[in-house]
């Protein structure tokens, strides 16, 4: 059995800027093409290979525009910081825009795109987050139920499916997941398919893939319209996000329309269920690898736990090794390898000049194997997360897989608290080992990178969990 992780980069070596002042630039690439069709095989190999040769800030050859890679903590925390004058999300994810919509998120200016996610505070609030949990608990329980006593699972499949009907009930309340679910999980599944690298160039050519994508779009504005009007015709309300936009104005006073609540509903779940459901399987791909930490994580159950068979918002906060599990995993396999920005204002960093048009990458996964911020990184070790001295606190520009600064992914807790239940449940009532001759090794053919098909374990249920 082998087991590939992302390699480690080497210290970086200061080089001098390129000709035109730019970082230094790369060596390779094809003609008119550059490095994109590495980038597109694997983009992780190719910006270690950038940094360790030339440093934190490195040029890379792309078709249309320079794209300048920024890691190390110092260029990173730049990256973040750099204001939403001066570089542009919207230019750097058009391919959303079809599937959010126009002027929801990221296509929105920054005032109001600022306010849209604000809307989300109200869904994340005390009173929500413990509908949240029970329900994540709850799905656990109905969903492994089904499973035999010993058997062969994908894990991918297993993460996907299962926080469809998570998220789904999260989203949409008890109701929808129950009679919908599968609908929506097929419309979801139509409109991840319109992500690829042909809608980071041009998002809405007539391809057939393009179709299928607005086609589901248009059929879940229908879907979510009408649980609108149902709940406004019977004067109901529902604890879910749902509701918290239905409730939700902007600063003039505007309602959201069924068409914003919709591309909202939709950001939230792009950022949040694939993230959760690969970050299931590289969870279980791990801990199968790795029975000694499980062993920590089972007494830690039992000591928050006792004697009581319930599970409860409280003790799923009161895991820390549950919790820093789920950081290193992160850590080693985040599902976001790349982040981008298009750079609307020239600006300089370190003694270059970045001018106007140059896409900015910063990647989590190469930051995340920076010997200086994370000792021997390609080591699965979850107590660098545990205080007093967890790696995240004492590098926060240094541990990134929701990202950093003001643009930083709210949805992390939401995320979390989903993995430490649905985890919770399985490391009480399954034991898991890997499958032998199972290569377990990222796929970067997809937007969010989760493990390659097929990634399977066996299971057997603890008879005395």
């Amino acid at each position: 059995m082998r087991r590939t992780v992302f390699s480690a980069p080497s210290a970086p070596t200061p080089t001098h800027a390129d000709g035109d002042g730019m970082p230094p630039r790369l060596e390779g690439g094809l003609p008119f093409l550059g490095h994109s069709l590495e980038f597109r095989t694997n983009p992780v190999s190719l910006m270690a290979r950038a940094r360790e040769r030339h440093g934190d800030v490195v040029t890379l050859t792309m078709p249309g525009a320079n794209a300048v890679v920024m890691t190390g903590t110092r260029a990173q925390e730049k990256f973040f910081r750099l204001s939403d004058e001066d570089v542009s999300q919207a230019e750097a994810y058009r391919l959303m825009t079809p599937i959010f919509g126009e002027g929801i998120a990221y296509d929105a200016p920054p005032p109001i795109m600022k306010e849209q996610l604000s809307f989300f505070h109200d869904a994340l609030r005390e009173a929500r987050m413990r509908t949240y949990a029970q329900g994540f608990i709850d799905e656990a329980e109905q969903y492994f139920s089904s499973w035999d006593d010993f058997g062969c699972v994908d894990m991918y499949d297993v993460g996907n499916e299962l926080t469809i009907y998570t998220s789904s009930r999260s989203l949409l309340g008890v109701e929808f997941r129950n009679q919908l679910s599968g609908e929506f999980a097929k419309l979801y599944q139509d409109m991840e398919g319109g992500l690829s690298a042909l809608a980071f160039l041009a998002p809405n050519l007539p391809t057939p893939a393009f179709r299928k994508r607005d086609k589901a779009r248009a059929r879940m504005v229908e879907l979510i319209t009408d649980i609108v009007e149902d709940r406004r015709r019977r004067n109901i309300s529902g604890d879910d996000m749902l509701q918290a936009l239905m409730d939700a104005t902007y600063k003039d006073g505007r309602k959201l329309s069924e068409n914003e609540i919709t591309g909202l509903l939709l950001t939230i779940m792009f950022a949040g269920h694939h993230t959760s459901g690969v970050t299931f399987s590289w969870m279980g791909i791990l801990l199968a690898q790795h029975p000694e930490w499980v062993a920590e994580l089972r007494q830690e159950q039992a000591e928050v736990r006792g004697d009581r068979a319930e599970l409860t918002l409280e003790d799923l906060r009161a895991m820390p090794k549950l919790e820093a599990t789920i950081k290193e995993v992160l850590r080693m396999y985040p599902p976001i390898i790349v982040v981008m920005r298009k750079v609307v204002n020239d600006f300089e960093f370190g003694g270059y000049r970045i001018p106007h048009g140059t896409m900015l990458f910063a990647s989590p996964a190469v930051s995340h194997y920076i010997p200086e911020l994370f000792p021997e990184p390609t080591r699965f070790d979850p107590t660098r997360f545990l205080a007093p001295t967890s790696a995240d606190k004492k590098h926060p520009m240094g541990w990134l897989p929701f990202g950093a600064g003001r643009h930083r992914c709210m949805g992390i807790m939401f995320a979390q608290l989903q993995l430490r239940a649905l985890w919770s449940h399985l490391l009480r009532n399954f034991d898991f080992e890997t499958v032998q001759g199972e290569v377990y090794e990222p796929d970067y053919a997809r937007l969010l990178v989760g493990p390659r098909h097929p990634c399977r374990l066996r299971y057997r249920r603890r008879s005395m969990a």
